[in-house]
């Protein structure tokens, strides 16, 4: 009779654990992440542009992310933590603009993917003039480019398409002693290969649990 008390609780415990793993994503990320400056793209108006890659928390396996911050300054090699946050999920007041940078990110793989550097080239310093507000840029395309980002948002994408995309904003004081403020990214959260989701084995674990403890109830039950 204990045996089977202890088998029926445990399966039980199995099962609200299992449950309360459901109820969050598996590919949940972690609140923060260590981001290390490897590569930047081709200078364009005096700046570098998207890509920026990204060793985030050590990962062999570099992550592109595109700047929201003109006025701030980063150096290759240079190391800070940020803060993640889904724009999914985001309600500041600059909801929209992330929208926006969302938009211009986006398109500016397209870009690549078109073998279109004027474009990509473009849809950065559109995504600076969101938040700076002053940037003067090199040409007439990025005006283009912020006006289709800003028209794309006020009429409405679907909701699932800022599933994909996270903020990742420095953490005051992370950054060298002298070094200023490093600048803030957008990036897509499925390609950051040094993000860490929820193990997918404590899902099969629970499962296994559940099994055995059903196999050992049964054996006791028949013995």
């Amino acid at each position: 009779m204990e045996m089977k008390k202890f088998n029926v609780g445990l399966a039980l415990l199995v099962l609200a654990i299992c449950a309360l793993l459901s109820l969050s994503p598996v590919n949940a990320y972690a609140d923060t992440a260590t981001l290390t400056l490897e590569s930047a793209g081709p200078s364009y108006g005096g700046e570098q542009v998207y890509p920026y890659d990204f060793s985030i928390n050590s990962s062999s396996t570099y992550t592109p992310l595109m700047c929201l911050s003109l006025n701030d300054k980063i150096s290759f090699g240079e190391t800070w933590t940020a803060t993640i946050e889904k724009i999914s999920s985001f309600t500041g007041t600059s909801l929209t603009e992330y929208e926006e940078a969302a938009w211009l990110f986006n398109d500016a793989n397209i870009a690549i993917a078109a073998n279109n550097p004027t474009r990509q080239e473009d849809d950065q310093w559109a995504a600076w003039e969101v938040f700076a507000g002053t940037v003067t840029t090199p040409d007439n395309g990025a005006a283009t480019q912020l006006t289709a980002a800003q028209n794309a948002v006020s009429n409405g994408l679907l909701p699932s398409f800022y599933n994909n995309f996270v903020i990742y904003v420095p953490v005051s004081g992370s950054q060298p002693s002298g070094d200023g403020i490093p600048q803030t990214f957008i990036g897509e959260q499925n390609f950051s290969g040094g993000q860490t989701p929820e193990p997918a084995s404590m899902v099969l674990l629970g499962t296994g649990m559940l099994g055995l403890a059903a196999f050992s109830y049964r054996r006791k039950r028949l013995a």
